[in-house]
């Protein structure tokens, strides 16, 4: 079972029942619907954009995330992601998009 948990372990966001989810924050007035909405989690305040990554799970066991051209960037371990370039994650992996703390379970 994979899951993203936010920083402090207040919230986790099951990864198993799709193949792919996207992660930003609702705005209905430009219909942006992400699988995983930040929002409720200062997703604003921490500079998550609307449609700001994408995890894809690849078999069983595989998963990759990617930036969507956010504002803010998105972060994997200390290191940049550039656009729409696909990261293999692995157990323990921490997250940011912006300044929002993930951290990938697997």
């Amino acid at each position: 079972m994979a899951y993203l948990e936010l920083e402090g372990g207040g919230q986790r966001f099951d990864l198993d029942e799709k193949a792919e989810y996207t992660l930003g924050r609702t705005d209905p007035a430009t219909h942006a619907f992400p699988d995983i909405d930040l929002t409720p989690f200062d997703g604003v305040e921490a500079g998550v954009s609307r449609r700001h990554a994408k995890i894809t799970r690849l078999g069983e066991d595989r998963y990759y995330i990617m930036d969507l051209s956010s504002t803010n960037y998105t972060h994997v371990g200390g290191e940049r992601l550039e656009a729409f370039e696909p990261r293999i994650l692995a157990d323990g992996d921490e997250i940011f998009l912006g300044t929002l703390k993930l951290i990938f379970h697997h």
